[in-house]
């Protein structure tokens, strides 16, 4: 997928196809070239993080962030897939961003947050 500032190329991780751009914050979900839902996309390679904590927001777009720890090297490829120290929407109201070795989510909608951190 080309715009008019960058080129996306889909990244294939976990079975699935992912586009992510640290330039345009565009993010698009795909599974056998076909739109994939981003709650099923999110829930597909990063569904075995663990949640580490919550942090106070430094430059994030909600004022607390999770962080989570992937199970294995074999998870933490998954973040590959996305530009480092970057903030995208990965899904509405929900922002990603990663290190290299942890899953950062900042949740904008309330009950997103409630949602991610019940029972943690």
């Amino acid at each position: 997928m080309k715009t008019d500032t960058c080129t996306h190329v889909p990244v294939v991780t976990g079975g699935i196809e992912v586009i992510s751009c640290g330039n345009c914050g565009e993010v698009g979900w795909f599974r056998k070239g076909q739109w994939l839902d981003p709650a099923e996309g999110m829930a597909v390679l990063f569904g075995q993080y663990d949640l580490v904590g919550r942090l106070e927001a430094l430059s994030a777009p909600a004022p607390e962030v999770l962080l989570y720890r992937p199970p294995s090297g074999r998870w933490r490829a998954h973040l590959d897939a996305f530009p480092k120290r970057v903030w995208l929407e990965a899904a509405p109201d929900l922002y990603l961003s990663h290190d290299g070795e942890h899953l950062l989510l900042a949740p904008t909608d309330l009950l997103y947050f409630d949602n991610l951190t019940r029972g943690a």
